[in-house]
């Protein structure tokens, strides 16, 4: 009755004339400019919390607004995790676009600081598209570059927080393609499963320069593993280029391991049917620029002589 009788009495006097205005602790010094812009007025969280305790539906947005506590407007520490316990004691009444600004306001906060990774954390207690907001974190922040800080922090999102690694590699890809650097964007993008993009990229950037500059290892790598049947299901156009740089490597792999050998006439026979089939099938590979054209020769002409 009496807190009643006291909100009652501050509403009959702007100016607090019958009962003091229970103002914040910044407040008590006169600061007229943060009264006037305000929409309503300013009391401490003290206050509301015992205007909630009389009243199980009073509103929540006046009581976890940041300058019930603080002049920091965008301070929402404190406003943050008294949302978490209010919640654990069954007060729920705060409308999911409020909780949504709650925590992507909290989540801002930490990543201005550089706690991009605790940021991610808060997000994921958005009520409504936590995993694109998510997702969108992690593409601004994860580095390319691997240090103590940043494998720390991967493991902290991983293990604790059980973020996929998947979306992580996402990321990574995504900053590779901003930056410029295929052969991390490849990387990133095989260890995050798009298989599909994976191998475009490949086809249309890496692998003529493999070739031509003989560094098939380092694309044996990559299609081998595209090459599982799970995965190159699921490519286009895997038969006619993929595939291809694939079985040229093989066999010039396997041309080199017979030339090592003594009789290698039979084997060299047996080569002959998967050389033949393989020059026809280089002449059907996608040329779009001159190294295309000049890895395509090469491969032709290596296959033939073969």
């Amino acid at each position: 009755f009496r807190l009643h009788l006291h909100s009652d009495l501050l509403g009959l006097c702007e100016a607090g004339k019958y009962a003091c205005a229970p103002l914040p602790p910044y407040l008590e010094a006169e600061q007229p400019d943060l009264e006037e812009a305000s929409k309503r007025p300013l009391y401490d969280l003290c206050f509301h919390l015992l205007k909630l305790y009389s009243d199980r539906h009073y509103g929540l947005q006046q009581l976890l607004e940041p300058l019930a506590v603080t002049w920091e407007r965008l301070d929402y520490r404190l406003s943050w995790h008294l949302w978490g316990v209010l919640q654990a004691l069954h007060y729920t009444h705060l409308s999911a676009p409020r909780q949504g600004l709650l925590h992507a306001s909290y989540a801002a906060q930490l990543e201005s600081a550089g706690l991009w990774h605790m940021a991610v954390f808060i997000l994921l207690h958005i009520p409504d598209q936590r995993e694109r907001a998510v997702r969108e974190m992690l593409a601004l922040h994860c580095p390319l570059q691997e240090t103590e800080d940043s494998v720390r922090r991967e493991r902290f999102l991983t293990e604790q927080l059980l973020i996929p690694e998947r979306w992580i590699h996402e990321a990574k890809a995504t900053r590779a393609h901003r930056d410029g650097d295929r052969h991390q964007q490849a990387l990133h993008l095989y260890r995050a499963r798009y298989w599909n993009q994976c191998h475009r990229l490949l086809i249309q950037h890496l692998a003529s320069d493999c070739i031509i500059n003989d560094n098939h290892d380092y694309l044996l790598e990559f299609l081998e593993g595209l090459a599982l049947p799970e995965h190159c299901a699921t490519i286009q156009d895997w038969d006619t280029a993929g595939g291809v740089y694939l079985d040229y490597i093989r066999v010039i792999k396997t041309l080199q391991d017979i030339q090592q050998m003594e009789n290698a006439g039979y084997e060299l026979e047996r080569l002959y049917t998967d050389v033949t089939s393989l020059c026809s099938r280089i002449e059907l590979l996608p040329c779009r620029t001159a190294k295309d054209r000049l890895a395509q020769s090469g491969k032709r002409t290596t296959a033939s002589l073969s």
